[in-house]
């Protein structure tokens, strides 16, 4: 099975599956140099694809990498993205803007910054874009989900 025809093969699980669930899109796909093949489903409904901090859209997207992985039975997995409406490219822009502020008032004020809680996928992000931007400050994780988020520190 060519690029081509798995590409084809995931858009229609997706449309069948939200047909399924009653809600009218369209897919869209693209390929990212840095994101690989990313399906964006634009839709009316996609407030409900998308769900409270993008939890909606986690799970919609393990339950299609899950049914393109059985349909395609390919001895090479298949990666994809799957996205609604650019929320993730607007959130990660949204993460890095905030991980950005909190260490300009981390070096102004010299002292730890919380952000807000936020699930895993989203917390393994910002850790990811400070490490990588900003070595004068360590990142961790506290508490207990779904109330989990980062406290960033100077480094001594």
């Amino acid at each position: 099975m060519t690029d081509y025809e798995k590409i084809e093969t995931v858009k229609n699980i997706i449309i069948e599956l939200l047909d399924k669930c009653g809600i009218k899109a369209s897919v869209e796909f693209e390929e990212s140099i840095t994101k690989g093949l990313i399906f964006n489903i634009s839709s009316q409904d996609s407030y409900l694809l998308i769900g409270r901090q993008g939890a909606t859209l986690h799970s919609l997207q393990i339950l299609i990498q899950a049914l393109a992985a059985k349909k395609l039975q390919s001895a090479e997995p298949f990666w994809f993205t799957v996205d609604v409406d650019d929320y993730k490219r607007k959130r990660e822009w949204f993460l890095k803007e905030t991980a950005k502020g909190a260490v300009e008032q981390i070096k102004r004020t010299g002292r730890p910054v919380a952000l807000e809680p936020m699930p895993n996928y989203e917390r393994r992000f910002v850790h990811a874009y400070l490490q990588e931007h900003s070595p004068e400050v360590y990142t961790e994780s506290i508490g207990q989900e779904p109330h989990r988020k980062i406290i960033i520190k100077l480094k001594k």
